[in-house]
């Protein structure tokens, strides 16, 4: 009678606990160090807050210069003078990422939120259409840690 991959035998079994106990406490160790807390659940996450604010770097003159991006839009012309309308909301899925100047909930801690919206930015910065004008996209964000003021955080992502 074949044995069922299910019904391990009396040696095997102290074996395979072992190697289970070791797979899942290494899931456990990993999730504390990711920015994101990959199967790292916390039952009672921080209160914190961010807010984003979005620029974009231009050359004009021979100075570079930052321009807001405000409520996400911006219309820019392409090499041969038509104008394009670009908006942060049509990238960008994420619900607390999509909200500009204002406030929101952290989901899963703010360490989590900022790794994202750096994913968020440099996709966005990659994905620019006919823009020849910009040459980076910056979000500045002003953080809340715990109902007190965190730290001002910069991300810049280049066009290459």
């Amino acid at each position: 009678m074949p044995r069922s991959l299910l019904n391990l035998g009396p040696r095997l079994r102290p074996l395979f606990f072992c190697a289970y106990l070791v797979a899942q406490l290494s899931i456990v160790a990993h999730a504390q160090k990711s920015p994101d807390l990959l199967f790292g659940f916390q039952m009672f996450n921080a209160s914190s807050q961010l807010k984003i604010s979005l620029f974009r770097q231009v050359r004009r003159r021979g100075r570079t210069r930052l321009i807001p991006i405000r409520d996400g839009t911006w219309v820019f012309k392409d090499r041969s003078g038509t104008e394009h309308t670009y908006r942060w909301q049509d990238r960008i899925r994420n619900g607390n990422l999509r909200n500009l100047d204002q406030f929101v909930h952290a989901a899963y801690g703010l360490r989590a939120q900022l790794f994202r919206l750096e994913a968020a930015v440099h996709d966005f910065a990659q994905h620019l259409p006919g823009d020849s004008e910009t040459e980076a996209v910056i979000a500045e964000v002003d953080t809340l840690e715990n109902g007190r003021e965190g730290e001002h955080v910069r991300i810049q992502a280049d066009r290459k």
